[in-house]
């Protein structure tokens, strides 16, 4: 069994009465199993992953997650937003359904945003409701997507029109996952991040000026540090405004990024 190191983790809450959750933020923790030790108990989990990130990442949540539940197992979705749809979800269902998964069995949503929002809306579903886990492997997933509950899949005619607020039990955001984010991806995620400055706090957005360069370099410090502030700028957030009546649509905004922010990053 692995040690420990789980305990160093910083943790950001969403306070939502008997919906609140931690945010665990750190290295070492996708494959640790002291990083599930809280949760619901249960027979069974199911890994929701898909075709990039398994090879990559499912046999160390597997291993960590055996330790806690008697069968773990597994569903490989095709990669890709053009795959957030209805048939690919089914895929979900049969995996849960073929093994005859009761109401306790928890699901772990491994990979991006897609696979975090397919999972999320599954487990809304799923005999009206099971616990399930962010372990979000893109930066953009673990400082947008896996927090706040927002679940869905796309539709012909709409995109995330169909699914549910659903909170998971745990976000996980392991640093080390970030290790083999492609270029493109960490762009994204760096966006995202940036936007929170002029929303809610431009002495962060000053820091990540300063501190860019070693953002770019996946300095786990700075990322840590990023990926924190984001996650307590999106905490209070969904704390004050859960199902996006007002502040969380205010959100989704993208606000003019200065210049020299946007060349630098790469992401104009």
């Amino acid at each position: 069994m692995q040690a420990n190191s789980s305990s160093a983790a910083t943790q950001v809450h969403i306070h939502l009465a008997e919906r609140s959750y931690p945010i665990a933020i750190g290295a070492n923790l996708l494959g640790n199993a002291f990083t599930y030790e809280h949760l619901p108990k249960a027979q069974v989990a199911l890994v929701v992953t898909n075709t990039t990130v398994a090879p990559l990442y499912a046999a160390q949540l597997t291993r960590a997650l055996q330790a806690r539940y008697d069968k773990v197992l597994q569903v490989t979705l095709p990669d890709g937003e053009a795959h957030k749809d209805w048939p690919t979800l089914q895929l979900i269902f049969d995996a849960l359904l073929e093994n005859g998964c009761d109401r306790k069995t928890v699901l772990f949503a491994l990979g991006g945003g897609v696979v975090g929002d397919m999972t999320g809306f599954a487990a809304a579903s799923y005999m009206r409701g099971v616990p399930f886990v962010q372990v979000p492997t893109t930066l953009l997933a673990q400082v947008d997507s896996s927090v706040g509950g927002k679940t869905a899949i796309n539709h012909p005619l709409g995109k995330n029109m169909i699914g549910a607020f659903y909170q998971p039990q745990l976000v996980v955001c392991d640093l080390d996952a970030l290790k083999t984010l492609p270029p493109r991806e960490l762009s994204a995620g760096l966006a995202e991040i940036i936007k929170y400055g002029p929303i809610a706090d431009m002495a962060f957005l000053d820091w990540i000026e300063a501190n860019l360069d070693a953002l770019l370099a996946k300095e786990p410090i700075a990322l840590a540090h990023a990926i924190q502030r984001s996650c307590e700028i999106k905490a209070w957030v969904v704390g004050q405004d859960e199902r996006e009546s007002g502040l969380q649509g205010h959100f989704e905004f993208r606000p003019y990024l200065r210049p020299r922010h946007r060349i630098r990053a790469g992401l104009w």
